[in-house]
């Protein structure tokens, strides 16, 4: 009967700290991803060109969600090609942001390699004479939160969060 006790209380104490450990990590994505990985401060630069293309690009930034895709810009450079990581379609449609082909783009980030090719995590950028911060100097993205993607909550109230809920009684 005490195994049974015990095995029960450790399942207890499991179960009430796995709020805890499933807590979100600098980016507010459940998990690393890439983000901390890739986004580097220390390799800050601003890039004009024009959009050759768009693209939708894996999450790259901190904290963009597993699975988010995020709208990139192929822009033709005096340096040559290079893509540029925006932000998910949905948070730039949210800011009525409009990127097209042939738009002239002013984007300043992280300098990064995505997939063996020059690019840029973009953390402001200026399109159409309309500036848009799109991160924070360390790369947390500004849409961390912000409405979609499943917000963050504290304990387990009305709307799914996931976070510190009040102390066990």
């Amino acid at each position: 009967m005490k195994k049974i006790k015990g095995f029960m209380v450790i399942a207890l104490a499991l179960a009430l700290a796995g709020p805890a450990l499933a807590q979100t990590r600098p980016g507010g994505g459940m998990g690393t991803g890439m983000g901390p990985l890739v986004y580097n401060p220390q390799t800050i630069a601003t890039v004009t060109g024009t959009v050759e293309k768009l693209a939708d690009l894996p999450s790259l930034g901190r904290g963009g969600g597993k699975g988010m895709q995020h709208r990139g810009a192929l822009l033709k450079t005096d340096q040559g090609s290079l893509m540029v990581d925006l932000a998910p379609a949905w948070f730039l449609n949210e800011k009525k942001v409009v990127v097209e082909a042939g738009d002239t783009v002013s984007a300043t980030g992280s300098k990064v390699t995505l997939d063996g090719q020059p690019g840029l995590i973009a953390r402001e950028v200026t399109v159409n004479g309309t500036t848009l911060k799109l991160r924070d100097e360390q790369g947390v993205p500004v849409w961390q939160g912000a409405g979609r993607g499943g917000g963050m909550g504290q304990g387990m109230k009305p709307g799914g969060g996931i976070g510190q809920g009040p102390p066990p009684r």
